[in-house]
């Protein structure tokens, strides 16, 4: 009899599909904050794609070895892109703006 499907390759094929389709942002020109703003919803959405994963594993192990505290394996990429990566794009952005309105005064 053959095994069933291993729910994390299934969870891992799922979001591959999901990567595969993802429309991400794309800076054209002189970069401003909606460019910014756009980037971090990529992030997010990577995340939103990849964390389903990390749940699973979590869900995996709890099968096999018991109780495993699943708070650790929900959201976790998404609660270490935001704010940190997602704060520091658009920091980056803000500065580039302030360096723009510095450099038409002078």
């Amino acid at each position: 009899m053959p095994f069933p499907a291993h729910p994390v390759e299934a969870a891992v094929r799922t979001a591959a599909c999901r990567l595969l389709n993802l429309k991400l942002a794309r800076i054209a020109g002189e970069p401003h904050m909606d460019d910014a703003a756009a980037l971090q919803s990529d992030l997010l959405a990577i995340a939103a794609i990849i964390d389903p994963i990390i749940e699973t594993i979590g869900d995996y192990a709890e099968s096999h070895f018991g109780k495993v505290d699943m708070e650790l394996f929900r959201d976790q990429l998404r609660g270490a892109v935001e704010g940190n990566a997602t704060f520091e794009i658009e920091a980056a952005g803000r500065r580039l703006v302030e360096d723009y309105r510095e450099r038409r005064r002078a």
